[in-house]
Order: structure tokens, then C-alpha cells, then sequence
């Protein structure tokens, strides 16, 4: 039966010595992909050049793969074993190319070396020490994973998706309501209203009970955490890396491990959503600038050729990061994106007149 459901693209990303690797990926996309879509409404497409990609004239072969590709995609798993690839001109390979941008898009990249044995006969020193370089560096930076057989791969990664999804998903468990089966339910509850002669005025009271806002304990509304606190579902409270305040909930998928319900978000995580819109906002605004500029309604005026020069510069900066399909907005959605900007002018200390200038 057809559902609807959220897609997120899953880009392969890897040098070409990683063929039976790069189809055990897809395979561990498929087995969530079995698992979990139809209980959660999310759905996993993998995407790999020699299956999506299109012969393009005009551009770098690997810009093109940027654009039709890399940009479109939502999570990258990126797959090492003994080489990093070629140069593009741009990157010291096209995989590493590929997760830059992604990186700079802040786009969640998922890395995996391997160290199954090789024949030490087919190794090129060189693809090793640039390898080796990268390896070293991208330790030091990013939380990476390693394995040993294409199976462990396989059972890593179907883990890791579990996880990621759950973190783009916000900490939400997705669900899917089926219309025939909700429609089933009400009528059996409106039949057991009657056998119980609840009359409509008694269920509109107990509906405005059950659906006001929940009061929020003191718990969950103030630092630090003392021993023994719990959340409103009976666990343990405590705080995420990026200092979030959380009630830590079983996971059912996995036995034994925990996933954060976020009760209130800490200061590190308002601060970077607080510059991404603002950030956002600018944009758009030069934007507008630059389409007054260009159509004649405003002009440049003396001295300003600098500042459009330097704001250019600031504008492609944000669009490296933040991946341009993820900019401009039609008249609903930069309201929405205005109020999201103000709400949080607004818990940085300013006043609400003031946090409505966006």
C-alpha cells in the first residue's frame, strides 16, 4: 500500500578500489530501508556517480557531479581503503572533493577506512601517503569508523544510519498513520462513546484537559541537573555533547543503548541556529540588492563598489556553506524564517520590538 513518507539522499561517495564495499553500502541502505520505512514514513535512496550520474559538456566532470549529485544529497558515506583518488584541481581527490563540500554545506558525512588486507604487490606508495595524510587529519577533525570485512561494514553502517536519521529527524520517532485504519479507530470510539452514554459536551471537556499545553517540571526547566532527576517519561536527565538538556530514552532498536529527548536546547546550539538565520536573512536581502541593482531601481553610489565587491565575497562564503539549494524563499517561507530569527533575537536578550527588525 502506498504512504507517504520523507526522503533523504544517501550519497556513496569512494575511490575506485572500494567496488564490493561501495555495494555492500547500498545493500546496508536497503536493509533500513526494510527494517524501518514503513514504521518511521523515512525512506533511504542511495546515490552513486556510475548509477545517477549524466554525461555533461561545459564543466569540470566533477563539478558536474557536484551539482546534479553531491548537492542534492542529504547524508554522504564516504568509504577509504587503499587510495584517495586523483586530483581534481580543486581537492587532492574527487571523494575528498565531494566531502568538503558537503562539510561546508554542514551536511552530515559519515566516514568509514578500511583495514582489510591487500596485496602489498598492487599498492601505490604515493595514493598511500596521501591517504595515510588524510586519514591523520580527518581524526583529528571528525568522529570516523573502520572495518575489517565488507559484512562488518554492512552491519556498521545499517547501526550508524539508525542513528544518523534519529539526529536529522530532531529526536523524533517518525510515524505513519494509516487514513483507512484512523478511520476504523474513531468509529469504533464514537460506537464505545455511545454504549457509555458520553455525551459530546463531556468529550469536548476532557478533549481541552488532555490537549492543554503540559505543565514542565522543574527538572526540566533549570541547571544544573541534580542526581536521581527525571524526565517526564520516568529516565534519567542529562546533557548532550553540544550541551542540549535531555531525558535519555531507551532505544528499542538497539537493546542497552539511549537516544535524547531534547527538553531544552543549550546555549551552543541557540547561538549556531541564531547565526544561520541571520546569516540566511543577509542573504536574501543582498540578493534584493543585487536584483535592485541590476534591474535599475537602485544605484550604486560613490564608494560603495568596495562594499558590493566585499558582500559578493560574504554571499558565496554562505552559499558554501550552507549549500544554495538551502537559500531564498518565497513569501511564506521567509515569514517563517523571520520569525524563527526573532523568537530568537528575542532569547539573546533583546526586546521583541527590536528582535522583529530582521
Amino acid at each position: 500500500m502506498p504512504f507517504n513518507s520523507t526522503t533523504y539522499r544517501v550519497l556513496i561517495a569512494s575511490p575506485s578500489d572500494l567496488a564490493e564495499e561501495r555495494e555492500a553500502a547500498t545493500e546496508a541502505i536497503h536493509d533500513w530501508n526494510a527494517q524501518h520505512a514503513d514504521d518511521q514514513g523515512i525512506v533511504l535512496l542511495p546515490i552513486k556517480w556510475e548509477t545517477h550520474a549524466s554525461p555533461t559538456t561545459g564543466v569540470r566532470p566533477q563539478e558536474a557531479i557536484n551539482r546534479s549529485l553531491v548537492d542534492a544529497s542529504d547524508i554522504l558515506v564516504g568509504l577509504f581503503w587503499t587510495k584517495l583518488g586523483t586530483s581534481t584541481g580543486v581537492a587532492a581527490s574527487g571523494t575528498v572533493e565531494e566531502i568538503d563540500r558537503f562539510v561546508a554545506a554542514t551536511k552530515p558525512a559519515m566516514l568509514y577506512f578500511s583495514s582489510r588486507p591487500v596485496d602489498p604487490n598492487k599498492l601505490d606508495l604515493k595514493q598511500q601517503r596521501l591517504l595515510r595524510a588524510f586519514k591523520a587529519e580527518t581524526y583529528q577533525n571528525a568522529l570516523v569508523g573502520t572495518f575489517q570485512s565488507v559484512p562488518e561494514l554492512r552491519t556498521r553502517l545499517l547501526r550508524d544510519l539508525s542513528a544518523q536519521v534519529r539526529s536529522m529527524a530532531g529526536g523524533r520517532r517518525a510515524s505513519r498513520v494509516d487514513k483507512i485504519g484512523q478511520a476504523a479507530q474513531l468509529a469504533d470510539l464514537m460506537l464505545k462513546f455511545r454504549q457509555n452514554d458520553i455525551t459530546p459536551e463531556q468529550l469536548q471537556e476532557f478533549g481541552h484537559k488532555l490537549l492543554r499545553p503540559a505543565s514542565r517540571t522543574r527538572a526540566q526547566t533549570t541547571d544544573p541537573v541534580h542526581p536521581g532527576e527525571i524526565g517526564p517519561n520516568g529516565h534519567r536527565i542529562g546533557y548532550t555533547a553540544d550541551g542540549d538538556k535531555v531525558e535519555w530514552l531507551p532505544d528499542d532498536e538497539n537493546p542497552g543503548e539511549e537516544w535524547p529527548m531534547i527538553l531544552r536546547r543549550g546555549d551552543e546550539t541557540i547561538l549556531a541556529a541564531y547565526k544561520e538565520f541571520w546569516d540566511k536573512v543577509w542573504w536574501n536581502r543582498h540578493k534584493n540588492w543585487i536584483y535592485r541593482l541590476k534591474t535599475g531601481t537602485d544605484q550604486l553610489r560613490p564608494g560603495q563598489e568596495v562594499t558590493l565587491e566585499n558582500a559578493k565575497k560574504a554571499a558565496r562564503r554562505i552559499e558554501r556553506k550552507y549549500g544554495r539549494k538551502n537559500l531564498g524563499w518565497d513569501d511564506f517561507e521567509w515569514g517563517m524564517v523571520s520569525g524563527k530569527l526573532s523568537a530568537l533575537s528575542w532569547v539573546l536578550g533583546s526586546e521583541w520590538e527590536e528582535s522583529l527588525d530582521t
